[in-house]
C-alpha cells in the first residue's frame, strides 16, 4: 500500500507548483511548533472497495460520497482531521442502486467488499491494520440498499476543539437555521468570486490551524499554503450562482453545511460553492462544515474541503 502523507481524500489540492502569492499568518508559531520528535504521530488511513453510489461517514461526518452506476470503484482516505481525540470513532456506510434499471452488479455483491482502516507513523512507515470491517455473508438484497456501522480505536497524541462545543443545530428552527446557512455561503461564494484569498483563509483559519495539528502538517504547511491560495485565487470570476441546494446537518447534530441537489456524476452531494472553468476543463468545489460555538448565535466556518477534479465541460 502506497499510503502518501501530503495527500488526503478530503482536501484534493495536488498542485505541486509554486506560488507567488502572500503567505499570510494563518498558522499560529506554537502550532508549527508544539509537537516533540518523540511523539508518536499516528496517522489513520480508511482503505476501501465498494461498488455502485455510495457514502461514508466518520463520526457522522460525510468524508467519502462516491456516484457510480455500475462497478468496483477503490480508494484510500487519510482520516484524520475528523478524529477529535483518541477513543472510539464510528464508521457508517450507506450503499445504493441509484439504477435498478441497469442492475449488472453480483448476486453476492458483498463477497467484493472491502474496508479496512490502518495506521501509520508521520514517515508512513510501522504500517498497522487497526480493523478490518466485517460484511454479511448473504445474497445481494433486491431492490439494493445497504447501510452498517462500525467502530474502531484510534490513539493520537492531540485533543482538538473542533465542534465539541458546538449547539446541537437541531433544535433551531429548521427555516432559520437554512437561511443563516445559505447568508454564511452567498457570503463565501463572494469572497472566492472577487478573488479575496486573505479574507477566505482568515475566515477559515480555525480549519487550517487543526488541520496542521491533526495532521502533523507542521513541516508541510508553507507548501500547502501555497498550493490551497493557488486553488482559491483560480476561482476567481468563475463562481456558478448559489443554487439547486439543500441543507444536511452532520456531526450528530453540531455540523450544517449545503450540498447540490443533482444525482449525477457531475455534482452528486458536492458543495454548491463551485467554481467551472471551461477552459482547462477543471471543476473547483468548496465544501464548508459551520458549527455554532455554545453560547454563540451565528455559525462559523470549522472544516474545509477544497475538491480540485478534472471534466469535461464540452458537452
Amino acid at each position: 500500500m502506497n499510503l502518501k502523507r501530503y495527500l488526503t481524500a478530503l482536501i484534493i489540492v495536488s498542485l505541486l507548483i509554486s506560488c507567488k502569492g502572500q503567505n499570510n499568518e494563518v498558522i499560529k508559531t506554537d502550532t508549527l511548533n508544539m509537537y516533540d520528535k518523540n511523539i508518536d504521530k499516528r496517522a489513520y488511513y480508511l482503505n476501501y472497495d465498494l461498488f455502485l453510489t455510495y457514502d461514508i461517514y466518520l463520526n457522522d461526518i460525510k468524508i467519502i460520497s462516491q456516484y457510480q452506476a455500475i462497478g468496483p470503484v477503490s480508494g484510500l482516505g487519510y482520516v484524520n482531521e475528523h478524529i477529535l481525540s483518541s477513543g472510539k470513532q464510528t464508521i457508517r456506510l450507506v450503499s445504493k442502486d441509484l439504477f435498478p434499471e441497469k442492475r449488472n452488479i453480483p448476486a453476492r455483491i458483498f463477497e467484493k467488499f472491502n474496508m479496512e482502516i490502518y495506521s501509520a507513523d508521520e514517515n508512513d512507515e510501522n504500517i498497522e491494520n487497526i480493523k478490518k470491517f466485517d460484511f454479511p455473508d448473504i445474497q445481494t438484497p433486491n431492490p439494493y440498499v445497504f447501510e452498517k456501522t462500525w467502530t474502531f480505536e484510534a490513539k493520537v497524541p492531540f485533543d482538538i476543539e473542533g465542534w465539541k462545543n458546538g449547539r446541537d443545530l437541531s433544535k433551531i428552527d429548521e427555516k432559520e437555521l437554512e437561511k443563516m446557512v445559505v447568508d454564511k455561503f452567498q457570503h463565501y461564494r463572494k469572497l472566492l468570486n472577487d478573488g479575496n484569498v486573505d479574507q477566505f483563509m482568515a475566515e477559515h483559519k480555525k480549519n487550517f490551524e487543526e488541520f496542521v495539528i491533526a495532521n502533523y502538517y507542521q513541516k508541510g504547511w508553507s507548501e500547502y499554503n501555497e498550493n490551497i491560495r493557488e486553488t482559491i485565487g483560480n476561482q476567481k470570476g468563475i463562481m456558478l450562482p448559489l443554487e439547486n441546494y439543500k441543507m444536511k446537518i452532520y456531526g450528530n447534530g453540531k455540523l450544517v453545511s449545503l450540498e447540490r441537489r443533482e444525482v449525477n456524476e457531475t455534482f452528486y452531494n458536492r458543495s454548491p460553492l463551485i467554481a467551472i472553468d471551461k477552459k482547462e476543463n477543471i471543476l473547483y468545489s468548496d465544501y464548508v462544515w459551520l458549527y455554532m460555538p455554545k453560547g454563540g448565535t451565528t455559525l462559523e466556518p470549522v472544516r474545509l474541503n477544497v475538491d480540485y477534479t478534472i471534466a469535461d465541460f464540452s458537452k
